[in-house]
């Protein structure tokens, strides 16, 4: 199972630039959003259609995050 994020380096307008983001549940706040900018790939997961995290995710998957993460682990 991949490594989560320590506190210490948030995601968001002063975070470092990633590779892979898996944004779970995450509406896409504007200032969440402007410290993204610099991920090569986002993984989407939120259960509404509509959130503006779509917009900016090479890859979207609309469904509830705690059945899509007990996926990702069984896969991981």
């Amino acid at each position: 199972m991949a490594a989560e994020k320590p506190a210490s380096r948030p995601v968001g307008k002063t975070a470092s630039a990633c590779k892979l983001y898996i944004a779970m549940g995450v509406s896409g706040a504007i200032q969440h959003l402007a410290g993204m900018k610099h991920v090569s790939t986002i993984v989407a997961v939120n259960s509404d259609s509509e959130a503006s995290i779509f917009g900016v995710a090479k890859y979207g998957i609309v469904g509830d995050i705690f059945e899509i993460a007990e996926e990702l682990r069984s896969l991981f």
